[in-house]
């Protein structure tokens, strides 16, 4: 069988990206807008989906539609060793999905769309903002650590629209905050990942002092304590690669049990699809970002799902 040669080119680009290596006490997380992922994905796009997604532990997959026809190619590229979890279609048609290598992570229970104002069905109140895509979180176990991840498809909206994006991000922030202090949950250590559509990390410098909303995307992501280090701002995620749609973002306490050791984008451009000008269509229009985080034994975890 003939080996297509751009796989060897894609794997170059990924032991370019420097990713630390796999041991016991550590992670590989890897967050990816991967364009319509539906069951007309061609072979080869699937190939080197497949080709990226085996470097990492966890996974999530933002932009997954309603037809599970992509998530069925990619297991059996990826065989049973890895897992899938995955939410109902929402806003657009779109799934979320967390998919892990069961030998080196474990699910341990937690899995729900995020909602802002549950319970409030029956009572007359001022309307909450709702996502127009649902966030999924889903609570995951490695060496004796336990995080919980929560994947975003952030609307875009430009424009008037911008707000909306805007107060989707706020909402997170907001959620993630209150969640990972509530002593009731299953762990404090949250880590937020996906498309948050921020165009970039720092504003703009303007000779007019005119307020552009897209420079508050950013600042509205850590408005609540959330950590984005600077391996991740300093990696836009377009094909361009001059915007930071993508994001990885964590809060730290005195007993948080995972710390981030370092972050990047993989570089498929020029590697695969070369001199196909459909190559974001075909594949998709977002680099992958990944971040690598070491672990320590939670020192009072909760005791389910042991």
């Amino acid at each position: 069988m003939t080996v297509n040669p751009e796989l060897r080119i894609l794997q170059k680009r990924i032991r370019a990206a420097k990713i630390p290596k796999r041991t016991k006490t550590n992670f590989r997380l890897l967050t990816w807008n991967i364009r319509n992922f539906h069951g007309r994905k061609e072979d080869k796009a699937m190939a080197y989906i497949a080709k990226i997604i085996k470097n990492f532990d966890v996974i999530a997959i933002q932009e997954v539609k309603d037809d599970l026809g992509g998530i069925e190619k990619l297991q059996r590229l990826l065989k049973k060793r890895y897992k899938f979890i995955f939410s109902d279609p929402a806003g657009n048609g779109e799934r979320l999905v967390f998919c892990y290598n069961s030998k080196k992570i474990q699910f341990t229970g937690l899995v729900a769309e995020i909602v802002m104002a549950p319970g409030q069905g029956k009572k007359t109140v001022t309307p909450e903002l709702e996502f127009e895509r649902t966030p999924y979180m889903a609570s995951f176990r490695t060496s004796n650590c336990n995080f919980i991840l929560v994947t975003v498809h952030i609307y875009y909206g430009s424009g008037s629209a911008v707000k909306y994006r805007l107060d989707e991000i706020k909402n997170i922030a907001k959620f993630l905050e209150k969640r990972s202090t509530d002593t009731d949950s299953l762990d404090s250590d949250y880590i937020a990942c996906g498309d948050f559509n921020i165009e970039r990390v720092r504003a703009k410098i303007r000779k007019k002092k005119k307020e552009d909303p897209l420079d508050g995307l950013f600042d509205a992501l850590q408005s609540k304590g959330l950590i984005v280090e600077d391996d991740i701002k300093n990696s836009p995620s377009n094909l361009s690669k001059n915007r930071h749609f993508d994001q990885i973002a964590y809060h730290k306490y005195d007993d948080s049990t995972i710390s981030f050791v370092k972050g990047g984008v993989i570089d498929f451009v020029g590697a695969v699809y070369q001199n196909d000008k459909k190559l974001k269509y075909k594949l998709t229009d977002h680099l992958p970002m990944w971040a690598v985080f070491e672990t320590s034994p939670d020192l009072k975890p909760k005791y389910i799902n042991p």
